[in-house]
């Protein structure tokens, strides 16, 4: 999987935030606290959800990325498989559910299957990966 663009509306501190990725290695970098760890947040985010529940935290990613300066708690994700197929993701944070987009732009959102609890766990069919393996293997922070 490539990641090719990310489209940050509102989610912790980053507002109004794109980001075109290389198709080679990106390194993201900057000062403490400039939202390194909150970019790396987003992207397991946008495929997982973002959890209202605290799971033995002091406070819960949902209110812990609830964006500083807008109301606008979303975002977008083009990402393609190594098959060549192409995805767009919109995810509104409020909402359990994200819109997904195929490369013809049409919603496809209903050809995943739904889990009561996760909702639509498009990720996990594309690439049968889990969120703790994608948090170890693809975002470590």
């Amino acid at each position: 999987m490539k990641i090719n663009h990310l489209q940050i509306n509102g989610f912790g501190k980053i507002t109004n935030k794109e980001i075109n990725l290389d198709k080679n290695v990106n390194i993201i970098y900057g000062k403490n606290e400039a939202g390194k760890s909150t970019l790396l947040n987003f992207i397991n985010a946008m495929f997982y959800g973002v959890s209202k529940n605290k799971n033995g935290k002091d406070i819960a990613d949902y209110d812990r990325f609830l964006p500083w300066k807008t109301e606008e708690f979303s975002g977008k994700i083009a990402y393609e498989l190594d098959n060549g197929e192409k995805y767009e993701v919109f995810r509104d944070f409020r909402k359990k559910n994200p819109v997904i987009y195929n490369s013809n732009k049409q919603d496809i959102s209903l050809s995943y299957p739904i889990d009561k609890n996760k909702g639509i766990d498009f990720i996990y069919n594309q690439l049968s990966i889990d969120e703790d393996t994608f948090k170890n293997t693809i975002v470590v922070s």
